[in-house]
C-alpha cells in the first residue's frame, strides 16, 4: 500500500512534499492523492509529435507561447485540483503557483492524448476542471486508438464550439494560439492495431 493510500484527506502542503519525492506523477483533487497511469509507447509517441507540431507552428507567431510537457502541473484553485496535461500553452508570461517553477496557473491551450481507460475522464471530467481557469480557451483530444481530433473553443462565457477531424489530410486550427498544426504530423509513424474479427 502506497503512503498516500493510508490517509483519508491530505493537505495541498502534504501532497506536494510527497509529489515531489514520488518516482510516479501524482494528481491532487480535494484532499485525495490520485496516481497517474503510465502511458504507452504510442501514447507518447503521439505526445512527442503534438509537442514537436504546436513547437514547429508557434514559431511563426508575433505573440510569444510557452510550450510545456506533461511534466508541467496545473492548478485549479476553485477545485483544490493539480493535474498533468500532456501539453499546455502559455500566452507571453507563465504565472506559477506560489512561486514555484513546476506547477502553472494560467494556460491559453491544454493538449490531453485520450488512453482507453482514461477518455472518459479526459473528455469530460478534466474539461470540467479546466474550464474553470480564466485564461483557458482551448481544448484538444488526441486519440490514440484511430485518427480522431477534437477542439474545444471557448467563443465566449459558456460557449465552447466542438470540431472532430477525423481525415489524415486535415488540418486542425488552434484559435487560441493563431497557428494550425497536420493531422498527418500528429499521427506521423503511428500504427494502428486493427481489432481482430
Amino acid at each position: 500500500m502506497t503512503v498516500f493510500a493510508q490517509k483519508d484527506y491530505f493537505s495541498k502542503e502534504e501532497y506536494l512534499s510527497i509529489s515531489e519525492q514520488s518516482l510516479e506523477k501524482l494528481e491532487y483533487y480535494d484532499g485525495k492523492i490520485l496516481p497517474m497511469p503510465g502511458g504507452t509507447a504510442t501514447h507518447n509517441e503521439i505526445c512527442a509529435n503534438a509537442i514537436f507540431a504546436i513547437k514547429t507552428a508557434l514559431k511563426k507567431s508575433k505573440k510569444k507561447y510557452r510550450l510545456y510537457t506533461s511534466d508541467m502541473k496545473i492548478q485549479i484553485e476553485k477545485q483544490n485540483r493539480f493535474v498533468y496535461p500532456d501539453a499546455v500553452v502559455v500566452c507571453e508570461v507563465p504565472e506559477f503557483y506560489n512561486g514555484r517553477k513546476d506547477i502553472i496557473v494560467n494556460p491559453v491551450l491544454i493538449v490531453e492524448v485520450l488512453s482507453p481507460g482514461t477518455e472518459e475522464y479526459d473528455r469530460n471530467g478534466k474539461f470540467e476542471s479546466y474550464r474553470y481557469l480564466p485564461s483557458f480557451i482551448e481544448y484538444v483530444n488526441i486519440s490514440q486508438n484511430r485518427i480522431d481530433i477534437s477542439t474545444f473553443f471557448k467563443e465566449e462565457k459558456d460557449l465552447w464550439r466542438t470540431t472532430d477531424y477525423e481525415s489524415i489530410d486535415d488540418t486542425i486550427p488552434l484559435k487560441s494560439i493563431g497557428c494550425e498544426i497536420s493531422m498527418k504530423d500528429i499521427y506521423d509513424g503511428i500504427e494502428f492495431v486493427k481489432e481482430q474479427k
